[in-house]
């Protein structure tokens, strides 16, 4: 089967391998669709630093095989499985930090979401972290479930209240995933960003777009706001100076959420002291968990977020290549891998 897998000094290669064998409590996938990620990008590209050479996990796709012990699969089925899930049972997980799970990122997808033929290991199998699909769902639209998880849990930790206005720094494809989140949730939206393909995208879903190449956003945001600025701040993108513009366009006693992965060692000059007497509250907020996985795939049967119109571009594993420097490019905005 084809597998597209980092190897050290080449970045990333399609290459046969041998089908994952399955044993005891482990599912095998037929993989349909998988989002490619920005943080799949990052380790392809070493912002991780030397890993694992899986990647992809915005996967969906059909069980083709169950192994002993795994009752409540069969094979034919339409399914989402989640790339990681915590114990349950640790201090973290006991104390709403369950992304914190020192299991959490020890079990994954063999080889990887890209490719044509996956395993899930037990210890997801074991969790539940393996959803079914109704017809009501493609399994292009499901595969969309685990990024906007990951929104609904920035969302949660940001303790986003009805009626805030909130600020969306990078309209990039999670970017975008916020916008129809929170337009969906009722809340005012101001989109964020330099390129004026997504600036365009924002105002096609209805949402106030600002040039931060051509305005002083914070000034804009508290024109909007009586002078305050926006409640919640949201930073899609890895960008510092992003960062810093959102502290800047942030309310006093309002908060700024850390989403998009800035590559590593980056820095920022902020004066503390400023954070301080505002009381401008910074979070961060990384990958999701089984409840919002469930609250994500939920919406979508509900339809009550259309993703589809996101996706602007689909690309054969042996085209993997292609599709990430279409990715880089920012020429698109979702892009999927197909088997």
């Amino acid at each position: 089967m084809k597998a597209a897998l980092i190897e050290a000094g080449k970045g990333v290669v399609v290459k046969e391998v041998e089908r994952p064998a399955i044993g005891r409590g482990e599912v095998l996938i037929r993989m349909v669709a998988c989002g490619l990620c920005g943080t799949d990008v990052e380790r392809i590209r070493g912002g991780y630093g030397v890993g694992r050479s899986a990647i992809g996990h915005e996967a969906a796709g059909i069980v083709e095989e169950v192994g002993e012990d795994v009752k409540w699969l069969r094979r034919g089925e339409r399914v989402v499985p989640h790339h990681h899930t915590n114990c349950g049972d640790c201090y973290y997980c006991l104390n709403g930090s369950p992304t914190m799970c020192p299991e959490y990122r020890r079990h994954h997808f063999d080889p990887g979401g890209f490719a044509e033929f996956f395993r899930v290991p037990e210890f997801i199998v074991k969790r539940g972290a393996i959803y079914k699909i109704t017809e009501r769902l493609s399994l292009e639209e499901s595969s969309f479930a685990e990024p906007l998880a990951c929104c609904l849990r920035a969302l949660r930790r940001s303790g986003l209240r009805e009626g805030w206005r909130v600020a969306v720094f990078g309209i990039g494809p999670m970017g975008a995933l916020f916008l129809e989140l929170l337009n969906s949730l009722g809340n005012e939206v101001v989109a964020v960003d330099i390129r004026p393909s997504r600036l365009r995208l924002a105002d096609s879903i209805g949402v106030r777009a600002v040039d931060a190449s051509k305005a002083d956003v914070a000034e804009e945001l508290r024109s909007l706001t009586g002078g305050r600025g926006a409640d919640l701040s949201i930073v899609a993108t890895g960008s510092s100076s992003a960062i810093l513009s959102a502290i800047r366009s942030t309310r006093n006693g309002g908060t700024v959420c850390l989403f998009g992965l800035p590559p590593k060692g980056t820095k920022v000059d902020q004066d503390f002291s400023d954070l301080l007497i505002r009381e401008v509250s910074v979070i961060s907020s990384n990958a999701a968990s089984e409840d919002e996985m469930v609250e994500a795939l939920r919406l979508l049967e509900e339809r009550r977020v259309n993703l589809t119109k996101l996706i602007t571009h689909r690309f054969p594993l042996e085209r993997f290549e292609e599709a990430l420097r279409t990715f880089e490019s920012g020429e698109g905005m979702k892009v999927l891998i197909t088997p």
